[in-house]
């Protein structure tokens, strides 16, 4: 009974990682870029939308697969105390813990409030509109480089998982 209880831990892990990271990247390399082709006050109000609909699900998602991967390492699986943290399995599993917990609250305060802060900028967007995108496209390539974070995020937790095999 427990063997099928982690099984179906494990599948909703890996289905809110996917939705967590998935939908980060799509975002990032799929929307963003398309988004381009839109006259700027369009970009505008659907990055607005977007993002207010999908901080909610992506964090819920993250939080997800950081409870998930708790139960997995702890009450279903090889940490059942302190001292089990410094065994290899449980330095790569407090490291993967320690850079999902930065990686959710990077994503859901620093990342979102930028983004939300410049989609809010009026100044920005009547700039571009006027035909000068330049101070526009700083700001979203201060976006860019702050939510590459959670992308370097993303990347270091798939090490670790690879690593805990």
């Amino acid at each position: 009974m427990v063997a099928e209880i982690r099984t179906a831990l494990v599948a909703v892990h890996i289905v809110l990682a996917i939705v967590w990271v998935g939908g980060v990247l799509f975002i990032g390399w799929g929307v963003y870029p398309a988004m381009k082709h839109l006259p700027v006050g369009r970009r505008r109000e659907v990055f607005r939308a977007l993002m207010a609909w999908v901080h909610g699900p992506f964090t819920a998602a993250g939080t997800g697969v950081i409870l998930t991967g708790v139960l997995l390492g702890t009450a279903l699986g090889p940490i059942r105390g302190w001292s089990d943290l410094g065994t290899a399995y449980g330095r790569i599993w407090l490291t993967a813990l320690i850079i999902a917990v930065v990686t959710v609250v990077w994503g859901s305060t620093v990342g979102y409030r930028l983004s939300m802060g410049i989609f809010r900028d009026d100044s920005l967007w009547s700039q571009a509109e006027q035909g000068d995108d330049r101070p526009l496209k700083r700001a979203m390539g201060r976006i860019a480089a702050v939510e590459s974070a959670e992308v370097a995020g993303f990347a270091a937790l798939i090490v670790c998982m690879v690593l805990l095999g």
